[in-house]
């Protein structure tokens, strides 16, 4: 019998952060994007305030005129919600990148021992395959999944199982969505008659894989559940819609169309974007930011064993600062060979950033990206060039792998390269001002017991 299970974080952001604090577990939490700008995580009782804006749709604002209300706190600008939150006495957390990735590890670890077979798909969801398992009872498998998470690391999962991905997703969905269900439902216990009754209360849009734009196409043919979808005609959607769409229908029938390792996508290019947290008018600082970025995606790069053929440099000012003079560029450049080395992508970086530069603006983002992304392999030497540097060099790959160990094991930015400038210098860092300690990757943020 082919059973998979879907286990995913609840609010994972803002979990990781009550873990460590949990005299905050009875109270509203978020957690805010880059720059403290918009809010991107919240808790269950963070998302009640929501029941209350919807009923109130508009205010007088400061010159009397009415505003809309935000109908939801999520992806809100924090200056827009502020006052609603602080109505509701939330805690406010910015962005614990470094937090949230150690806890995602952890937590995978933990899920893997209990299958033969894991895919680990987002930061606190993974696949777990646990076919030809002798299990008689799902349920209480994945509720002994939960506590067992909850015991480790202190964070609350949610346990779906089905015989396809696409319903082992679905059972996940609705057992955080339907508190009956305690947070673990097994659909593989359920006859065809009652499961075809629940897929007729999911609709289109809540199926895992079909985004907003097919689901208004599917609505107007008529398709309005996930029950419509599964009983539609295999041919008709393979030629009006896609081969995917196809597999899907096949999932909601309970037959698995994909192998775990088919689940796994390779990034074609790989970008690093930030917007500054303070303006940046020096070239200096601009430099010390796109090296910093360049070291972050190669980072990526190199943890799946890819090598880039391109480098791209971008730089703008604020297409919102009134009166003064808006300035974007971009620059890319092509390396010889194909290289996943940080020092050598920040040498191209460099060059890119000098032939864009613009003195007199003051500039508020800027991103690299890496393209031409290829399995990282043989060079073809070019008998017309000099001998490769850096790509396919073995002292710089020995050389990579150590400070990304390095930095693996003693915390991000352990190791750095000097063109990215001394720590304390980089002003240009983006704004975190209500981020929480890093209490599993750094020494001198340990939790302190008391």
């Amino acid at each position: 019998m082919t059973v998979f299970a879907l286990v995913d974080g609840n609010s994972f952001y803002v979990s990781c952060q009550i873990a460590f604090e949990p005299a905050l577990k009875n109270r509203p939490a978020v957690v805010l994007s880059n720059n403290d700008g918009c809010v991107v995580a919240a808790n269950a009782k963070a998302k009640a305030i929501d029941a209350f804006l919807k009923q109130q749709k508009t205010h007088l604002g400061p010159g009397g005129y009415k505003a809309a209300r935000p109908e939801s706190i999520m992806f809100q600008p924090y200056f827009k919600v502020k006052r609603y939150l602080d109505q509701i006495n939330a805690v406010v957390f910015s962005s614990n990148y470094e937090l949230y990735a150690d806890m995602s590890s952890r937590m995978h670890s933990i899920l893997s021992g209990f299958a033969v077979q894991q895919e680990i798909y987002s930061i606190d969801e993974s696949f777990l395959d646990l076919s030809g398992m002798s299990l008689s009872d799902f349920t209480t498998y994945g509720e002994e999944m939960k506590r067992t998470v909850m015991q480790c690391l202190g964070l609350p999962v949610a346990v779906g199982f089905g015989s396809s991905r696409t319903l082992a997703k679905l059972a996940n969905h609705l057992a955080k969505k339907q508190p009956d269900h305690q947070d673990v439902l097994d659909l593989t216990v359920l006859s065809e008659g009652s499961l075809n009754a629940l897929l007729k209360k999911v609709a289109i849009r809540d199926v895992w894989g079909i985004g907003k734009g097919l689901s208004t196409k599917l609505e107007m043919q008529g398709i309005l559940s996930a029950y419509d979808l599964k009983i539609s005609d295999l041919k008709f959607i393979r030629k009006r819609y896609s081969i995917t769409l196809e597999r899907i229908v096949r999932e909601l029938r309970g037959e698995s169309c994909l192998s775990l390792g088919a689940l796994k996508t390779s990034d074609r290019q790989i970008i690093s974007s930030r917007s500054f947290g303070n303006p940046v008018t020096e070239y200096a600082e601009m430099e010390q930011a796109v090296a910093s970025y360049i070291v972050r995606a190669a980072e990526k790069m190199r943890a799946q064993n890819k090598v880039c053929q391109f480098v791209t440099v971008s730089i703008r000012t604020s297409p919102f600062q009134g009166r003064q003079r808006y300035y974007q560029n971009a620059q890319t450049l092509p390396l010889i060979y194909p290289s996943d080395s940080s020092v050598l992508l920040i040498k191209l970086a460099k060059r890119a950033l000098r032939s864009i530069w613009r003195s007199g603006y003051a500039y508020q983002k800027a991103g690299v990206v890496l393209s031409g992304v290829t399995e990282k392999g043989a060079v073809q030497i070019d008998c017309f060039a000099p001998n490769p540097q850096y790509s396919a060099n073995p002292k710089s790959d020995r050389l990579m792998q150590v400070m990304d160990s390095l930095n693996q094991h003693m915390g991000k930015g352990t190791v750095q390269l000097a063109a990215e400038g001394h720590k304390n210098g980089q002003t240009w860092q983006m704004k975190r001002s209500k981020m929480s300690k890093r209490y599993t990757t750094r020494w001198d943020e340990l939790l302190t017991v008391r």
